[in-house]
């Protein structure tokens, strides 16, 4: 049941005010600082500032089965 709870509510970990808050995915805002740790669900679209050995599953976006390498790209 809680895995269900966390698919249909996903929340992000965001840093506003200083300190490391945890809000539901709808109620980030452009800007926000997301931090995501090993197992957890990337909440929203977001661009990468800061990685180490990042991979991600894509499976439920593009069908890519394998692991796939992420990076920190620089905005042009």
């Amino acid at each position: 049941m809680q895995s269900l709870k966390k698919i249909l509510n996903p929340v992000a970990k965001v840093k506003r005010d200083g300190k490391l808050i945890e809000v539901q995915a709808a109620e980030l805002v452009p800007g926000d600082v997301v931090f995501v740790d090993e197992g957890d669900s990337i909440p929203a679209d977001l661009r990468i500032i800061e990685e180490m050995n990042l991979q991600t599953n894509d499976f439920s976006l593009t069908g890519e089965s394998s692991p796939l390498n992420k990076y920190v790209h620089a905005i042009k």
